[in-house]
């Protein structure tokens, strides 16, 4: 008699199992802000798309596919993609590069040099940085 009380509590507790939850376990959360990719996504990703999306971006606003600093590197020195994923990360796609040669290394070094004068670049600790 003890024993079936036992058996008969521990069946009413577990029915619950079988019921119907509001919010199925299983699905999935959303996990991005949106479904969308950054401006030159399976475009061109060289220093003049970098220089365009630096000059769109806004450190205030929160990072995404369309505002992030695309010369920010991550901890392991890594540039972001076309639309500001690292290598690793579930969104990343290898961005179309340009050619590359010591002149154009040359020349871009010099755009560097010049975009590290803009206050922007050093700006960091905004929603809109990385870190």
């Amino acid at each position: 008699m003890k024993f079936s009380g036992i058996v008969l509590a521990l069946c009413a507790v577990g029915a619950s199992a079988f019921m119907p939850q509001s919010t199925p376990r299983f699905m999935a959360t959303k996990l991005y802000s949106s479904n969308q990719y950054g401006k030159y996504d399976d475009q061109l990703w060289d220093i003049n798309a970098k220089k365009d999306v630096f000059a769109a971006w806004d450190p205030e606003k929160p990072r995404s596919e369309v505002n992030f600093n695309p010369f920010e590197r991550d901890d392991t020195g890594n540039a972001a993609d076309a639309s500001g994923y690292f290598p690793g990360e579930n969104r990343y796609k290898d961005p179309i590069r340009p050619d590359a040669s010591f002149a154009i290394m040359q020349e871009e070094a010099k755009i560097m040099a010049e975009l590290s004068e803009d206050p922007k670049f050093q700006t960091t600790g905004k929603p809109g940085n990385l870190k």
